[in-house]
């Protein structure tokens, strides 16, 4: 029962207004019709009563009608795009599994086209699970586990191939596994693709209250910009390379894991994105 009101949660809302005002109006008027004598003013009631009642009921059907199609309508829009994107991923990832198996025959002597082949799938791969997130993160709940943070990188480390990724210590965060992997992917990403880093060092320590900070530190070319604005709006760029849809995604998941994210750089001195979450060396 809980969940189907939360899912034709507009729907009811819409029923629980209409049988409010109709018996809210309906009242008044056979109150009015009992108080009043004269027969003249008694029809004129009458008939604008009628009138309003009718107007009530009319456009409360009517909304009530239009709430529940354009619940059918988002639910059928949402199943085509989840089959859809379900789709696409599969063919990426068999795309992605092809060039990686026929750079690994050319044992090496693979032309510069073929990694940056590679490089593209992996980005479009992760723009098309950005894309997911972004349209599903309000209505799609997010687990909470317990994930090691080294286990996350280590996923990545085909991904990532190079990326100097130097971790200081382990830890034990506390989240969504899809969602803090799409936060390291995106930190990751962020650095090689608009900063041109190299390296990766990421430190961590414990807070209070069982919290932990952890610290990507790049050292590529940072930043030229207000970093207030990264992760809380989409960006105006001209550059193919991104609108900051990536940072965007990580600070609303970590806001929904109950943490946070703050972003720091200076021109020439790398990027840092500081995350505050739940967990424990």
């Amino acid at each position: 029962m809980k969940n189907f009101i939360k899912s034709h949660l507009k729907t009811v809302l819409a029923i629980i207004w209409f049988a409010f005002t109709f018996a809210l109006v309906a009242w008044w008027w056979v109150f009015f019709l009992m108080e009043l004598e004269g027969a003249r003013q008694h029809r004129m009631i009458a008939w604008e009563g009628s009138i309003l009642l009718g107007s009530i009921l009319i456009g409360g059907i009517s909304l009530i009608v239009f709430t529940f199609r354009d619940k059918q309508r988002h639910d059928r829009l949402r199943f085509f795009f989840s089959t859809f994107s379900h789709d696409i991923k599969t063919s990426i990832a068999r795309l992605r599994l092809q060039a990686e198996v026929l750079e690994e025959d050319l044992q090496g002597n693979s032309p510069p086209v073929m990694k940056r082949l590679i490089s593209d799938i992996q980005r479009l791969d992760l723009q098309l699970e950005n894309s997911l997130l972004l349209a599903n993160l309000e209505v799609s709940p997010l687990l909470h586990e317990e994930i090691s943070l080294s286990g996350l990188l280590a996923s990545l480390r085909t991904e990532f191939a190079d990326l100097s990724v130097e971790l200081e210590r382990d830890a034990r965060i506390n989240g969504d596994r899809r969602g803090l992997m799409s936060v390291v992917r995106n930190l990751l990403q962020n650095s090689v693709l608009h900063g041109k880093a190299t390296a990766v060092k990421i430190s961590v320590r414990a807070l209070t209250g069982n919290r932990l900070e952890v610290i990507f530190t790049d050292d590529g070319l940072g930043f030229k910009g207000e970093t207030g604005k990264l992760g809380s709006e989409l960006l105006n760029s001209k550059d193919s390379r991104g609108n900051g849809i990536g940072l965007l995604i990580t600070k609303r998941l970590m806001e929904k894991m109950r943490g946070d994210v703050r972003f720091e750089s200076t021109e020439n001195s790398g990027f840092k994105s500081i995350l505050h979450m739940e967990g424990r060396l």
